[in-house]
């Protein structure tokens, strides 16, 4: 039993939106690694450590654009991180 071909061209057409859905998948997961990552340095590098109170709010800082971020951990406290972040989320 031989496969017709606007069947085999279908097939084709399938499989190369699901190849490309995965490549933008994995897209945007590294990129969203890569965010989490940086503003974990960021933290890590201004407050020594990234304890629990503070890996609480990273998700939300990733939220935000990557220039905000920065200019965010830089400029504020500690508490004043924490203090926003658990009342603006």
């Amino acid at each position: 039993m031989e496969l017709s071909p606007l069947y085999l061209q279908r097939l084709q057409t399938v499989k190369e939106e699901g190849i490309q859905q995965g490549v933008q998948q994995g897209l945007q997961q590294g990129i969203q690694q890569g965010q989490r990552r940086l503003v974990e340095s960021l933290l890590q590098v201004k407050f020594g450590a990234v304890d629990a109170e503070l890996a609480s709010i990273i998700e939300a800082l990733i939220e935000i654009p990557p220039l905000e971020q920065a200019q965010l951990i830089l400029q504020r406290s500690r508490e004043e991180l924490l203090a926003q972040f658990s009342r603006d989320f």
